[in-house]
């Protein structure tokens, strides 16, 4: 087993300003009961950092933008990571931040990957390490790792810098004997307990693991207790060291809160595509793909509002996305500022091998120009814009074909397929045939029409009750335009059916 420790100590203030550009060099702090818990590099550069009140930390920065803690954005953040993380390894489990009163730094939220099985698909430890901290720097979360042969270990690791200028420079994972020594050398505050529990190690004069571990654990756990013996177990790897496994949701949802409202669609642009990055990313990753983006407007306390963007096929190309997503913000009227830009993309689905082999090796790019297409249109007139066509199994030609609520454009025929008829037909067939007027043994409709082709006869539905027997011809018009008529046989009327052109 090798456990990874990723350690998110700033995740308080990235669950807030994670949507600000990297460019904003404004003073950010987010403070909770009275005390400031994170400061962005702007402010600590003013000496504003975690413990102190926020009075003294407006006396050091006049200008300092004051943020509320938001714990349920800070869980959500996290779950959001922690599906990220699963793209990389099927074993996570992310724990969240365990403040103590009064200590702004006591345990920070962090993840645990289990990394073992992912080395050879990452082509090694240094690769996989170097993909996993690239990917969270552009998703602007601080973190700092630690690698263990157990969680607890890797936790306690994260926080040596010896530890982590050797990860900086891993290839392979350490020996038993060289986390042992670690271990050992580690201080005593930086094990997992609270803080009495350490200043009571102090107070016995133990500031190193290793002074600890030469104690024998009867008189450990008869001053500490039971379930620090377990602690130490599981930290030098003689029991085993469970943790929660996460277990992703069948569905991609990540948010950017923006502390300063945006009142302007242009603006949710940028912020926007990261979220497309941060999806098609893991999408790929899993080899899922999803027909929808729900993009959700949040206007605080004045409710939200739901921007969908259809794709007809799996599309994991970012620009893209991008693209039909900038289509659909130009129609969209904001009602107030956006204060949360949030993408959702339920149901989402396994990528199939043959919608690939159509993509790269079928007909070519003139199926995925003609999806390409259907995007568009979708996103500039909307869904309800546009509808598909399918055949049905009748004689009559107005009953011959009915609307589809989607656009499918088939390369291949899978299944039942109606055949359809080979004899010309109009593009545009009238709802209703129109009734033409005769005069003269000659037929009117816009100038008298003359007949070229036909007929062709349809008759069917005898055994009903109505019959239909009709004879097609296809007729032209005093402007010259080709129609397409038919004589009712039972009543001898005429009657235009559709326009060719």
């Amino acid at each position: 087993m090798l456990w990874l420790c990723i350690q998110l100590p700033k995740l308080p203030l990235e669950a807030l300003t994670r949507a600000h550009r990297a460019s904003d060099g404004a003073a950010v702090a987010v403070a909770q009961n009275s005390l400031v818990i994170e400061a962005n590099q702007t402010a600590a550069a003013q000496n504003v950092e975690p413990g102190l009140s926020i009075a003294t930390a407006c006396a050091y920065c006049t200008d300092l933008q004051l943020l509320e803690r938001d714990p349920q954005r800070e869980e959500q953040l996290l779950q959001q990571l922690a599906q990220w993380a699963y793209s990389f390894t099927p074993v996570v489990s992310p724990r969240s931040a365990e403040r103590e009163q009064n200590q702004p730094d006591s345990n920070f939220a962090c993840l645990y990957l289990e990394i073992s099985g992912s080395l050879k698909a990452h082509h090694g430890l240094a690769s996989l390490l170097q993909q996993l901290g690239k990917e969270l720097r552009k998703m602007r979360i601080h973190h700092f790792m630690g690698l263990g042969h157990s969680p607890s270990a890797a936790h306690l690791l994260s926080q040596l810098p010896e530890h982590r200028q050797w990860l900086a420079e891993a290839r392979t994972a350490p020996t038993p004997q060289q986390w042992r020594q670690w271990i050992s050398f580690a201080p005593s505050k930086l094990l997992d307990c609270n803080h009495k529990a350490i200043a009571k190690l102090y107070a016995c004069g133990i500031k190193r693991v290793s002074q600890l571990l030469a104690i024998p654990l009867s008189e450990v756990g008869g001053r500490f207790g039971r379930g620090f013996i377990d602690y130490l177990a599981r930290l030098n790897g003689t029991r085993p060291d469970p943790v929660p496994s996460f277990e992703p949701p069948a569905e991609f949802h990540s948010e950017l809160f923006f502390p300063s409202p945006l009142d302007n669609s242009e603006q949710l642009l940028f912020p926007a595509g990261r979220l497309v990055r941060e999806l098609c990313r893991q999408l790929q990753r899993r080899q899922l793909y999803s027909q929808q983006l729900c993009w959700v407007l949040d206007y605080g306390s004045r409710g939200h509002q739901q921007v969908p963007v259809e794709i007809s096929r799996p599309l994991l190309d970012p620009q893209r996305l991008i693209a039909l997503t900038k289509l659909q913000f130009e129609r969209v009227e904001l009602k107030e500022p956006v204060q949360t830009l949030t993408l959702k993309c339920q149901q989402l689905r396994p990528i199939e091998s043959h919608s690939l082999r159509e993509d790269f090796f079928d007909e070519g790019s003139k199926l995925h120009e003609s999806y390409q297409l259907i995007d568009k249109l979708k996103a500039r007139l909307g869904h309800q814009a546009l509808s598909g066509v399918t055949l049905k199994e009748s004689y009559l030609p107005e009953q011959a074909w009915q609307s589809a609520d989607s656009l499918t454009l088939q390369s291949k025929a899978r299944g039942h397929q109606l055949t359809p008829v080979n004899a010309p037909r109009p593009n545009w067939l009238l709802p209703r045939p129109d009734r033409i007027q005769q005069r003269d043994h000659k037929l009117f409709y816009d100038g008298e029409l003359q007949l070229l082709q036909g007929p062709e006869r349809i008759d069917g539905y005898w055994w009903q009750h109505h019959r239909h027997a009709r004879d097609y011809y296809i007729a032209r018009g005093a402007h010259g335009s080709l129609y397409w008529v038919f004589q009712d046989l039972a009543s001898e009327d005429w009657y235009l059916h559709g326009v060719y052109s």
